[in-house]
């Protein structure tokens, strides 16, 4: 019986000794889903150490200025794709650059009926005696990121990422909702919109997963006498390696 414990506290030893060790082989827990894919080339000891280059950000949507903020639906979701490469400052393992291309898409639910004529946007409030139940006002933008990126050492590492972006919107229409979910009346508003976007964000997190905040500097809209809403976004970023 004596050998028998013996034998299992041994076991357990050399278990937690292993685990212990395995801790800081990082190139054996290259980060997020593509742990045990080379690609086309031979791994490099420098890429275990890079992190965050495909990041989805998936996002409540809202904005600030004109119409007042979180008075908007639920259903106001959007997503980020972040292609970045991650750039190790030589001096150091915790700091990094990060920059790249993206591609966002933004849909905000509201109770605001927006209209256009001759490059000018005029809102109202949607009344729930008319056939309009809410409206969706959706976007898609093309945009480069860029980031200063800190993390602890180790692969299971907490991060902190703060950066901006700038990019080009290349469509904006509203939707009309009627009673019932039934899409009805569509309006293209991209003539009046803002051709150029950028902004600041932020991410903080734990191995794969960042809380992240972002927001537009500039307006929705572009010129005078349109207009001042600037699109914010809060959700969860997700980085697959």
């Amino acid at each position: 019986m004596k050998l028998k414990r013996g034998l299992v506290l041994l076991t357990l030893l050399v278990f937690t000794s292993m685990r212990a060790q395995d801790s800081l082989l990082i190139s054996r827990h290259r980060p997020g889903l593509f742990w045990f894919f080379d690609g086309l080339r031979p791994t490099k000891s420098t890429d275990n150490h890079k992190y965050d280059r495909l990041v989805f950000d998936l996002t409540y949507n809202d904005w600030s200025g004109d119409l007042k903020p979180f008075q908007n639906r639920w259903n106001s979701i959007g997503v980020n794709v972040n292609f970045m490469k991650d750039i190790k400052f030589k001096k150091t393992k915790v700091f990094s650059l990060g920059l790249g291309l993206g591609y966002g898409f933004s849909s905000i639910s509201s109770e605001q009926k927006f209209a256009v004529q001759n490059n000018i946007i005029t809102f109202s409030s949607i009344q729930k005696s008319n056939i309009y139940d809410y409206s969706s006002l959706k976007t898609h933008r093309f945009f480069m990121p860029l980031e200063l990126r800190f993390s602890t050492k180790k692969w299971n590492r907490w991060k902190f990422a703060v950066g901006g972006s700038f990019g080009i919107n290349i469509a904006m229409n509203q939707r009309m909702i009627g009673s019932g979910g039934s899409k009805m009346e569509r309006t293209n508003l991209r003539p009046a919109a803002s051709l150029l976007n950028y902004g600041l964000h932020t991410r903080l997190g734990y191995k794969n997963f960042s809380l992240f905040g972002s927001y537009q500097i500039n307006s929705l809209f572009n010129g005078r006498g349109n207009p001042d809403l600037h699109l914010f976004q809060l959700g969860l970023s997700i980085s697959l390696f």
